[in-house]
């Protein structure tokens, strides 16, 4: 019978916080930086729980007394899941969990950019990628009735509402977002997928266009290569940067050369970071046969609602200019600008991976505004039409 989890010998990345669910099951806890769990670290600990950072593969495990380990991520190409599972070693990841935070990301950066209204205004958007991040951002863009188009070769049960199309086609597309899951094996690998010759496409596809086109990668860095992101570089392209090829080293050439650029914190939210820590509490309890004593809350489950300030808060604001509300609120979320100041100074001469790793946990977490409250007035109708688009909730004064 496999003893209680709060018997066990557990290592944590640092940076994981400590939900009450998760709590409720620790048991000897070690607390290290995800660059320093070793062999050595790890060697007489039964359970391991990690962030993107540190490889999960056979030499960090083999000759270790790890029995499970997870990640709070949605990712997994940190994790070698052959080897860990010839290991015997059971294994959870967190799917879904920084998806909202993902999907405010990319649309404060549409308005960061200057891009929303021209997406708002028929400009298509062109998804790489339809899982948890893609579909949920996919379904946001739709309801603010933008063209959505979407590429995703190992999705199966493709829902109705979205318009599906080969990558060939999204290249075309003037907006377009990385989203998809980063793996190397296989028809439809992904590592790589945005190579020099694709980025030649697309700025083949925007030389006939008048405004260029925007890049976001907010996903993995890997799913494009160096030669990709420096042909970008080279174009009239708008690029925008949370995740690159070569993570966590960026050289200051390419750094100065990105429009907008932050250190891997897309779905860094309070909550993501929290979801991810009780998925893996609720794992946990599973792989143990036992109860979570605090239970988690599930994802897409209503939280506490509070109040949000919103330009309407601070001046009055008419029906006809719906568009420049939203704008300007998704400007006031956006944490681009200060991620942008903050690793640009940081990073002068380039950025190293020390740099990157004080940057990330530095990073001041945001709360995610969906589903947040906001005060309208019932009489103005198109203000509370694009709040609700946006992902709040209204309360009429």
């Amino acid at each position: 019978m496999r003893a209680a989890p709060d018997q066990l010998k557990w290592v944590i990345d640092d940076v994981i916080p400590h939900t009450a669910a998760l709590q409720s099951l620790m048991g000897d806890v070690t607390i290290l930086p995800g660059r320093d769990i070793t062999p050595a670290t790890i060697s007489d600990a039964d359970i391991l729980l990690v962030r993107s950072i540190t490889p999960v593969n056979e030499s960090l495990l083999a000759g270790s007394s790890v029995k499970f380990v997870g990640t709070a991520t949605a990712g997994i190409d940190h994790f070698d899941i052959e080897a860990i599972e010839r290991l015997g070693v059971a294994w959870s990841a967190a799917p879904g969990s920084n998806a909202v935070s993902v999907v405010e990301y990319v649309l404060c950066a549409l308005a960061t950019s200057s891009w929303f209204e021209r997406v708002l205004s028929g400009c298509p958007f062109g998804l790489v990628g339809l899982g948890q991040v893609g579909e949920r951002l996919a379904r946001r863009l739709s309801q603010l009735d933008c063209q959505v188009l979407a590429f995703d070769p190992l999705r199966v049960d493709w829902p109705s509402d979205i318009r599906r199309a080969e990558l060939e086609e999204i290249l075309c597309q003037p907006v377009i977002s990385l989203h998809a899951s980063l793996h190397e094996h296989g028809a439809h690998a992904s590592r790589g997928l945005l190579d020099a010759d694709r980025a030649e496409q697309m700025v083949a596809a925007s030389s006939r266009r008048e405004d260029g086109g925007l890049f976001i990668n907010a996903g993995r860095g890997d799913l494009m290569t160096l030669e990709g992101l420096t042909r970008l570089l080279d174009s009239p392209w708008t690029v925008i940067l949370d995740t690159w090829p070569g993570e966590p080293a960026l050289c200051a050439d390419l750094l100065k050369r990105c429009d907008w650029v932050s250190p891997h914190i897309a779905g860094h939210s309070l909550k993501a970071r929290e979801n991810g820590s009780d998925l893996l509490a609720a794992a946990i309890a599973r792989w143990a046969g036992t109860e979570v004593a605090a239970s988690p809350r599930l994802m897409d489950q209503d939280g506490p609602v509070s109040s949000i300030e919103t330009p309407a808060a601070e001046r009055g604001v008419a029906d006809s200019d719906a568009t420049g509300w939203m704008t300007e609120f998704l400007r006031q979320q956006s944490i681009l600008p200060r991620e942008d100041a903050r690793l640009r100074e940081a990073a002068t001469a380039g950025l190293t991976s020390a740099e990157f790793d004080r940057l990330r946990k530095s990073y001041q977490q945001p709360a995610e505004w969906t589903g947040q409250r906001v005060t309208i007035a019932a009489s103005n109708g198109q203000l509370c039409a694009a709040a609700t688009q946006l992902g709040l909730k209204l309360t009429s004064d």
